[in-house]
């Protein structure tokens, strides 16, 4: 991987150039990466997030996480390996550096003090 890249993206798209089955792929791979905290709540990693690029289901993923989660990021690894997926670069870090973190999705988004209902 170049030293300069930030994040990688895995494409639903073998190198052979087919589409990814089953269809779910990304929903399953995503699910598998969360984690749960208490019976009812699930975390998903700031880290990964997916992404539909040109009809394409893909999943960006921060080459950090290989630092923050190794299983996960391992996990990736060998599922990118057993589908022979393509992989391409994501942004720089540069770029990456200006935005942060993803958000994280189960992050409560509304202002509780402007919560009328």
């Amino acid at each position: 991987m170049q030293p300069d890249v930030a994040e990688f993206v895995v494409q639903g798209v073998t190198v052979e150039g087919e589409a990814l089955q089953p269809t779910n792929w990304l929903e399953r791979l995503y699910e598998s990466l969360s984690k749960i905290e208490t019976v009812s709540r699930k975390t998903y990693s700031s880290y990964t997030r997916p992404v539909l690029r040109e009809g394409i289901k893909s999943l960006v993923v921060r080459v950090s996480l290989q630092e923050a989660d190794p299983d996960a990021f391992e996990l990736i690894k060998q599922f990118v390996a057993e589908n022979h997926l393509m992989v391409r670069s994501g942004r720089g870090s540069r770029d990456a550096e200006t935005t942060g973190p993803y958000t994280a999705i189960d992050k409560e988004r509304r202002d509780p003090k402007r919560n009328i209902w």
